[in-house]
């Protein structure tokens, strides 16, 4: 359950995210100022406005319940740089309205459209700010903002617009990197996590890519603009986007410095200062364009880079640590890779190339190859392979578990197989412990009715080619050793009766207790008259039963059988009744004797009064 932060640490949250506010707002006043001041060439538009940038970079790291107080302080802010170094106080409140209109609509967007935040991080994320920050939001913007600047200033509403669509898009594409790297702490954890040779290699770029662009634009013989391209790319590379954000920023701080000082930047194509605005704000998306995905590209390139490095780490720390055999196979079902406990889990040293038949008794080799078939046929999931194998003369089990690669270019065929094997012999002994105890009688040890019932079905399914005798037991007057002796004289009755059966059970014969004094019996491999002399010995043992009560009363028992013959399929429930028939029979006749269904081939049989004195 989440618990709520300390007073302390919510004062160190708000205090921290309170001084980021305000360098953030300073920096955007001081940019905000500096760009009307350096770039309204002609009184009209700026050339290029990042205050944007900055307000929607912060407003995207802030909660949503904190954005009122922010967006009228910027909004004041705005309206001040305006008044002083802008339009004037007139048109300030204006146009400080559209502008945070602005940054609102370009965050609001970037959130709905880009919940992941990754807008710097992977290519469908940079689209989303190409067209939410330098189209959408500005389009939007442009379009009270250009009423608003054809009051006072000369040209059309729609060159305004076009102006202010190209201005401001230009400026938040290119001041959104670093404001939001700042404003969600991003730059700064960069900067204490660089090492000095790192930052110098930044500022280096800078350098570099400064000179360049300075000789570029205070030429105007060569047109050499696309020499600023080189060691941009180069700074995008090798910084990723904080190089390419303070490439372009660099660059652009030239260009626009060369542009309003007259120095350079001359074309013969370029014949009026417009033009080179234009011309100018052209260049710069250029290069922004060039610029910002290339460094995004590689952003993404180094998180999957790292997320396979990490993956690479803890595959090869739970294939040297894990009791599991980890095993990569290739198409044909033979090993390419194997973990360290695959040569104890196989008993082989050598694996590389050997099938993942290897693993398993050679009876069960079209076992696992078609298991192999069937997870090729259904790529993608697990199938479940558990057979015993001998080990040094000790018998275990593994569980295999088989996946199918899929082979993306080609639909239906698999590039290999993901294994993993492992001995599941403590459990699988705990589960034939408990499936033995689930079918077995717990006071007799005998099967249970269940198991019998398994048994039998069994048995049926198979009676046309192998006829088999079936029996049913009960014990005669159980009831009045009960009620005479007691229950735990009736237990312990069960419990010799049940000793008796063990002492003539075989492979062929199979005894189970149905249930209250009622056993059953199945033999295979018998004629009919060779289970009724099996019987016979059984109500002999039976008979002969050393009986004493818990008060030390001795006393005897008899039991009764009804036996048939089965050769020919039926249903359990019709075997008991064959078999019940006869039991009845016997029970009515007197018991302690063995009766035969009719249509057997022997007929009912009596024990005789001197076979009983024997037993």
């Amino acid at each position: 359950m989440p618990t709520s932060p300390s007073p302390m640490t919510w004062i160190g949250n708000h205090i921290a995210g309170g001084r980021k506010t305000v360098l953030l707002g300073l920096a955007f006043f001081a940019i905000t100022s500096l760009t009307i001041a350096m770039t309204r060439f002609g009184g009209a538009l700026a050339l290029v406005w990042p205050g944007t940038a900055i307000l929607a970079a912060l407003l995207v790291t802030l909660p949503r319940a904190q954005w009122g107080p922010i967006i009228w302080s910027f909004a004041a802010l705005s309206a001040v740089a305006t008044s002083l170094f802008g339009f004037g106080p007139n048109l300030a409140l204006q146009l400080a309205a559209i502008n945070v209109f602005e940054g609102y609509v370009i965050a609001r967007l970037l959130l709905a459209l880009r919940p992941q935040r990754d807008w710097l991080e992977s290519v469908d994320g940079l689209i989303v700010l190409i067209v939410a920050g330098g189209i959408v939001g500005p389009a939007l913007a442009a379009i009270p903002g250009g009423f608003v600047v054809a009051w006072v200033s000369p040209g059309s509403w729609l060159s305004h617009t076009a102006n202010w669509v190209a201005g401001h898009g230009l400026g938040t594409l290119l001041g959104f990197p670093i404001a939001y790297m700042a404003a969600s702490g991003a730059l700064s954890k960069d900067y204490a996590a660089a090492s000095l040779p790192v930052v110098m290699e930044c500022i280096g770029h800078a350098l570099v890519i400064g000179a360049v662009t300075t000789l570029v634009f205070l030429q105007a013989d060569l047109p050499l603009l696309f020499l600023p391209i080189v060691p941009l790319l180069f700074a995008a590379f090798r910084q990723g986007r904080i190089g390419a954000s303070i490439g372009l920023i660099t660059i652009a701080g030239i260009a626009i410095a060369s542009l309003s000082t007259g120095l350079g930047f001359a074309s013969p194509i370029l014949n009026t200062f417009g033009d080179k605005v234009l011309f100018l704000q052209f260049y710069l998306a250029i290069l922004l364009l060039l610029a910002l995905p290339v460094s995004v590209a590689l952003k993404h390139r180094r998180l999957l880079f790292v997320a396979v490095e990490e993956k690479r780490a803890l595959k090869g720390l739970i294939s040297d640590h894990s009791d599991d055999a980890l095993l990569n196979l290739d198409a044909e079902g033979r090993i390419r890779f194997a973990s360290p406990a695959s040569e104890r889990l196989s008993g082989q040293a050598e694996l590389t190339d050997q099938p993942l038949t290897m693993f398993f008794d050679p009876l069960d080799e079209a076992v696992v190859l078609a298991t192999l078939a069937e997870s090729a046929s259904e790529p993608g999931l697990t199938h479940v392979l558990e057979r015993p194998v001998l080990r040094d003369d000790e018998q275990i089990w593994l569980e295999a578990r088989i996946r199918a690669v899929p082979l993306a270019e080609t639909p239906g065929a698999i590039s290999g197989y993901a294994v993993t094997i492992r001995d599941v012999t403590t459990s699988k002994n705990a589960e034939l412990r408990a499936l033995q105890e689930a079918d077995t009688d717990a006071l007799t040890g005998l099967p249970n009715r269940r198991a019998f019932l398994r048994h039998l079905e069994a048995h049926l399914d198979y009676s046309a080619d192998r006829p088999f005798n079936f029996a049913i037991i009960d014990l005669d007057h159980f009831k009045s050793v009960n009620d005479t002796h007691g229950h735990d004289a009736g237990d312990m009755v069960l419990r010799h009766v049940a000793a008796a059966m063990r002492r003539l059970s075989a492979p062929e014969r199979f005894f189970a207790r149905l249930g209250g004094d009622e056993f059953a019996f199945i033999a295979e491999r018998l004629e009919l008259d060779e289970a009724a002399v099996l019987c016979e010995e059984l109500c002999s043992a039976v008979a002969a039963l050393d009986l004493a009560a818990p008060d030390g009363t001795a006393f005897s028992l008899t039991a009764s059988v009804g036996l048939a013959g089965i050769g020919a399929p039926c249903s359990a429930s019709l075997a008991l009744q064959t078999a019940d028939g006869p039991l009845y029979a016997a029970k009515s006749g007197g018991g302690n004797r063995v009766e035969i269904a009719t249509g057997g081939n022997r007929g009912p049989r009596r024990r005789s009064d001197s076979e009983t004195q024997a037993a």
